[in-house]
């Protein structure tokens, strides 16, 4: 990896290796990741091991989700509403798809230059991995805290 790439720029880069890698609920590895996997690894590719709680259920908000990001990222930058003109490559998010927050996502910046979110999608049958797409105004309704944890 770059060492003279920004923490940020080196955050975003360590995930995106990881595209394409299968969605495992609870993986850690090139094997299979979850969401939070996917935030877990590229941090420590960059030399920081974050606390981790692997140890969730398959709804991640009941064994603390949110209590575990700010023991390992600090405390949110971000509640809703969220400015998406205020999110940088390397954010980390956590989402809502119903009621409860229970995904995680990176920010990046795609090549054109909009923003979009790179994550572990379990939702989409085998063909289930790691992906990177952009960040639609409405997938920014769904963001319910971002952290900013540096590399």
């Amino acid at each position: 990896m770059n060492l003279s790439m920004d923490g940020n720029q080196r955050l975003v880069a360590a995930a995106r290796r990881y595209t394409g890698v299968p969605f495992r609920h609870r993986g850690r590895s090139n094997r299979g990741l979850d969401c939070a996997g996917l935030v877990w690894i590229a941090y420590r590719d960059c030399g920081l091991e974050l606390p981790d709680n692997a140890r969730y259920g398959r709804e991640p908000h009941r064994d603390g989700l949110v209590t575990h990001c700010r023991a390992a990222l600090g405390e949110e930058i971000a509640t809703p509403p969220v400015n998406s003109a205020r999110l940088e490559p390397g954010d980390v998010l956590v989402m809502r798809f119903e009621f409860e927050p229970h995904h995680m996502a990176i920010v990046t910046r795609h090549p054109l230059g909009h923003l979009a979110i790179l994550h572990a999608d379990g939702d989409r049958g085998q063909l289930s991995c790691v992906l990177e797409h952009g960040l639609s105004a409405d997938m920014v309704s769904r963001i319910t805290h971002v952290f900013r944890r540096p590399v």
